[in-house]
């Protein structure tokens, strides 16, 4: 062998010696970026309430600043934002007590970002009125929050919601108990899925397949 490639062989075995004696120092630097540090392009004031999210949620923020930064940045400042709970209703326990229920779900998580939980029924009161209640709810936060009714018993992305869907308005809260009326002489056996939808992003945050 002559003096050159040994030369080499032996600088070669020297960086790789360097490398992993000093892994610890750099080793964070394989980490995705949202984990070691705040997130691309957010306020610096509003980073540590992006770092206290739960790690499943900035893993998917991260993964959607891949594909749409904007969005991402959108996202974050929503994720971090304060809880929005529902004026206090009274009408819950009354529905489970002097009404009849009609159909009944469960909302379900879809991801990280896109959860919900407690129980959507619909109640038909001795009037004949009828509401929908959403009973222990909680749900992720997002922007523009409606409440939708679908012919979809399990709609999973805006597409599947259909152009039929009943809007029954704004979410009062992202959590509390809440309830909204439902139009007077509809239908409403075509619906079989309570839906939140973020407006603002196009995206459902929760469904609850009513049964």
């Amino acid at each position: 062998m002559d003096l050159r490639l040994r030369l080499i062989l032996l600088t070669l075995v020297a960086l790789v010696a360097v490398a992993v004696w000093s892994f610890p120092s750099w080793r964070h630097s394989l980490q995705p970026p949202s984990l070691r540090a705040g997130f691309p392009g957010l306020e610096m004031d509003l980073q540590d309430k992006y770092l206290a999210l739960p790690r499943e949620q900035r893993e998917e923020l991260l993964a959607e600043h891949a594909m749409d930064s904007g969005k991402a940045l959108a996202m974050v400042r929503v994720a971090i934002s304060e809880p929005e709970l529902a004026p206090r209703d009274a009408t819950g326990s009354d529905a489970q007590n002097n009404a009849r229920a009609l159909v009944s779900g469960d909302f379900i998580q879809l991801n990280a970002l896109h959860w919900g939980a407690g129980n959507a029924t619909i109640y038909e009161w001795a009037d004949g009125q009828r509401t929908l209640q959403l009973m222990n709810f909680e749900s992720a936060r997002g922007g523009d929050m409606r409440v939708y009714l679908s012919r979809d018993p399990q709609p999973l992305e805006q597409a599947q919601i259909g152009a039929d869907f009943l809007d029954l308005g704004r979410l009062k809260g992202n959590i509390g108990d809440q309830s909204y009326m439902l139009p007077a002489e509809h239908d409403l056996t075509i619906y079989k899925s309570a839906i939140i939808y973020c407006r603002q992003f196009d995206d459902v945050i929760t469904v609850a397949t009513l049964r």
